[in-house]
């Protein structure tokens, strides 16, 4: 099979890996606005084109007589690609422009939610003035203030995090509606946020382990919101701090979710469906939906993917997946992002470095190239998450102090990372949290 795959950052590289892999493909073909060096090796043809321009993706994937497209980022997906190369009578992983609206327009997942789904949000407002603006803080305190569109997870700012007061909220929120016309606001939530990742088509909805993604850009959940600079799953596929109950209630808001939008377009999903939903003492509430992998989690489920990676896209792609074609391995992972140390601001100029990639393959943890360049043998930053590194054991925090131990002694001084994320200080603070809200209830 001919294999055609959307898309050029960490997540890519990571399900190039599954692909690549797999004992099916003859040829990987990559189509993406910039090469990546991780990729690269892995793909027996790289095209270069523009992930808005869903008619380009089509031709190009048509020219190349791909049998299947894995469509990466949102990008494409909002822009037709699904549907543009459905048309070209390519099966393809991924919602088309319709549904992925539930990612791309912020206002249509909470309507879509509140008509014909009824449970599972939080307080919520589309202000289109200063002052609904601030007559919705009367109404629940503090609040977060969201863009409508695609901001790369970099849009958003709360109340008591990065806002100190309804005023600095009203002001950063009137910015939106100057550029918008509106913009959206929900009611902080106080809990701990899990990312859960489901396959869907047809045939069911089939969740992945769940992931903890860490957001902010510097430890202790300080700084601005990033893309995410890391994440970690447990081997039993839960949380330390969630409930089975907890999890089967977000499974259920997934799944009715997902009716809910084949109600609203007339058509199957069959693509990956990410919920990043908070457990409080009310209960879990749905924070937002992506209509495809996260990043970073993608690079962990990627790396515990059992199951052939092309046979499990191609049935998803076809609506006929089945439980016994997706495996995870009962382990634990651990994904740390290395980033510019100006990150997430823009880089003061050119940033060189240098990574030893099989000295951290040698203990355990996979490259995985996400905004990084090679040239003349050295790796140059492209603006944002530069390198990831991946890993399996038994205990995310054991995997945390073996990652710590080596970034130690071979971290670029012109990155950094979170050394927080998966240790074990981390999520015994996080389940201590729970443990301590759920009394309110």
């Amino acid at each position: 099979m001919r294999i055609g795959l959307i898309g050029s950052g960490g997540r890519e590289h990571a399900l190039a890996r599954v692909l690549a892999h797999s004992p099916h493909p003859e040829r990987l073909v990559v189509y993406s606005n910039t090469p990546n060096p991780g990729i690269r090796p892995l793909a027996g043809e790289w095209i270069k084109g523009s992930l808005n321009d869903a008619q380009a993706v089509a031709r190009a994937m048509r020219a190349a007589h791909v049998d299947l497209v894995v469509v990466g980022p949102e990008a494409p997906l909002n822009a037709g690609a699904v549907d543009a190369l459905r048309a070209a009578g390519i099966p393809t992983v991924g919602p088309t422009q319709s549904q992925a609206r539930l990612e791309g327009d912020k206002f249509f997942m909470r309507d879509l939610l509140q008509r014909r789904v009824g449970w599972g949000a939080p307080q919520w407002c589309l202000a289109r003035s200063r002052a609904e603006v601030l007559s919705f803080l009367d109404v629940v305190g503090e609040a977060a203030v969201k863009p409508l569109g695609l901001t790369g997870g970099k849009g958003v700012q709360v109340m008591g995090v990065h806002l100190r007061d309804a005023q600095e909220a009203a002001a950063y929120a009137d910015t939106w509606i100057q550029k918008d016309g509106s913009v959206l606001l929900e009611e902080r939530l106080v809990g701990e946020e899990f990312s859960r990742m489901a396959f869907a088509t047809d045939s069911g909805v089939f969740p992945m382990p769940v992931a903890q993604d860490f957001k902010y850009a510097y430890e202790g959940d300080q700084g601005l919101m990033t893309g995410g600079m890391g994440a970690y799953t447990l081997a039993d596929g839960g949380m330390p701090f969630l409930l089975p109950e907890e999890l089967a209630e977000a499974d259920r808001l997934m799944v009715e979710t997902l009716a809910a939008l084949a109600e609203e377009t007339g058509q199957p999903y069959r693509g990956m469906l990410y919920g990043q939903f908070m457990v409080t003492a009310r209960g879990v509430r749905l924070i937002e939906y992506n209509t495809r992998f996260g990043d970073p989690e993608a690079i962990n489920l990627c790396a515990l993917l059992e199951s052939d990676g092309v046979e499990l896209f191609s049935a998803l792609a076809a609506g006929s997946l089945q439980v016994g074609q997706v495996r995870f391995a009962p382990q634990a992972s651990l994904v740390k992002y290395l980033v510019p140390q100006a990150y997430p601001g823009p880089l003061p100029g050119d940033v060189y470095f240098d990574f030893d990639a099989a000295r951290a393959r040698q203990a355990g943890f996979e490259l995985i190239v996400s905004s990084a360049a090679l040239e003349e043998g050295r790796w140059k930053a492209l603006g944002s998450r530069a390198l990831a590194l991946v890993g399996l054991g038994e205990h995310p925090g054991a995997l945390c102090e073996k990652l710590e131990a080596l970034l130690s002694e071979m971290e670029p001084p012109e990155l950094r990372h979170r050394r927080d994320i998966g240790a074990y200080a981390t999520l015994e603070t996080k389940t201590a949290r729970m443990r301590a809200l759920r009394p309110v209830l």
